[in-house]
């Protein structure tokens, strides 16, 4: 690089803001669609007859495409490029909601809404949360809480209209809907998108400084050091890999369960209103916002108090988790015994409340664990492919296995205890994953 482009390069000013407001609205207009499952499932069995099982099951297919094509758009984004990637997604998606919106059989329901809209999907969480982690160093946690603060909002926003669209109008004309706000939200927002620094002739933020310690530190222990990561080829054969896959698994698979079938839970076992129960609902998205963005300046602080990003975070996610197990149990027993026939809502409040800041907590965590674990260059990959155990291994079992136990048992109650033990497994496994060291992986 000649010395004018330098210049050039030092003076451009920062894009990774601006790249993050974009994944802010992608991720926001993609969780619409998964927010307004919970109160989907209730409308499509009153209009169609199915079962909640054969409901449940449409969005257990999509998760499992999702997570397919979350590991295979790592595949080929480079190609293509994150722009025309992401659109091109976006219209497969929409395209899979419109089409849906003219199933009649529980077989069209499941082709257009689980495996055309789960393709769709498969571009905006693993392949946008790779992107913004390209763009920092520091700040990463507030960046990363941003981004995934949008899933907050969305989760607030799409079951309150979702469930509007379907009492005024039918199912049928939610799917179209949310059709158009995808073709709108993601083809505008990914015009704004570049997946690295690199792409604009730019660094990290906090690059140099990053660089100056590592400068430091070779010149203390007298070996050449470069920024760290692992080769993706390396890491599916470790240890650490396979730990965070089965950390994100159980994650999701409890957290489907819960999240998916809560209103149907609160309304069809305990006698809530249906209306009421929706918003209390979307009181979990409303403080998942505030707590994505917030834990994520506090894990930044914390870092730099400790010192290494991964203690940092594995104790955010302990924190998390324990916090998810204890609320699904309030939800097992606290709600559930105090809920009079529907009468007494608030410890659904309470628990809508509490469970949306740990929620908030882990969401955006275990992609920074990922991100700290295996480094900036190969994350898109490693993180595609743990997206695809995690995703659509626990959240495309998640939703259906919860669906059948309530068909075959009358209530959620098993279902539910299943909660409680995966995210006490996702506690155990944040807590033994190890970042390989350099001379693992790239030898003496």
């Amino acid at each position: 690089m000649d010395t004018n482009s330098e210049h050039s390069a030092e003076n451009t000013r920062f894009s990774g803001w601006g790249v993050t407001a974009a994944a802010v609205i992608i991720v926001l207009c993609h969780m619409m669609v998964r927010g307004s499952f919970a109160t989907l499932i209730q409308g499509m069995v009153a209009s169609t007859g199915w079962s909640t099982g054969v409901v449940s099951l449409g969005s257990s297919i999509f998760m499992v495409f999702y997570g397919l094509f979350a590991f295979l758009t790592g595949t080929y984004i480079g190609k293509l490029g994150c722009k025309k990637t992401y659109l091109l997604h976006g219209c497969i998606m929409a395209i899979g909601l419109f089409l849906c919106s003219f199933a009649t059989e529980p077989w069209q329901y499941w082709l257009f809404y689980g495996v055309i809209g789960g393709i769709g999907s498969g571009a905006f969480w693993a392949p946008v949360t790779s992107m913004v982690r390209q763009w920092f160093i520091d700040k990463l946690g507030i960046a990363m809480g941003l981004t995934t603060a949008a899933a907050g909002v969305a989760m607030c926003l799409g079951p309150i209209v979702s469930m509007n669209l379907i009492a005024g109008q039918s199912w049928q004309m939610m799917m179209r809907v949310f059709a158009i706000i995808l073709i709108v939200g993601i083809g505008i927002a990914s015009q704004f998108t570049i997946m690295r620094p690199e792409d604009a002739g730019q660094k990290p933020l906090g690059y140099d400084a990053f660089m100056e310690r590592q400068a430091q530190q070779s010149s203390d222990t007298g070996k050449k050091t470069s920024e760290f990561y692992v080769p993706f080829k390396w890491a599916i054969k470790h240890k650490a890999f396979w730990v965070c896959s089965l950390l994100w698994f159980c994650s999701n698979f409890a957290e489907f369960i819960v999240f998916s079938h809560a209103i149907n839970y609160t309304t069809k076992d305990l006698g809530y209103d249906k209306i009421q129960a929706t918003y209390i609902y979307c009181l979990i998205g409303l403080v998942f916002i505030f707590s994505a963005i917030g834990i994520g300046g506090f894990t930044d602080k914390l870092t730099k108090r400790l010192g290494d990003p991964l203690k940092a975070r594995k104790r955010v996610l302990t924190v998390s988790y324990i916090g998810c197990a204890a609320m699904a149990l309030w939800l097992n027993y606290g709600v559930r015994l105090t809920a009079d026939g529907g009468k007494a809502v608030w410890a659904f409040v309470v628990y809508a409340l509490i469970f949306g800041f740990f929620y908030g907590m882990y969401i955006p965590s275990v992609a920074g664990v990922v991100g700290v674990v295996f480094g900036r260059k190969e994350m898109p990959q490693c993180w595609g492919l743990i997206s695809l155990v995690g995703m659509a291994g626990g959240a495309g079992l998640g939703p259906y296995i919860a669906g059948a136990l309530r068909d075959a048992t009358g209530s959620y109650f098993v279902a539910i205890w299943l909660a409680v033990i995966f995210y006490l497994l996702a506690c155990f496994f944040v807590n033994i994953v190890k970042q390989p060291s350099r001379e693992e992986v790239w030898g003496k």
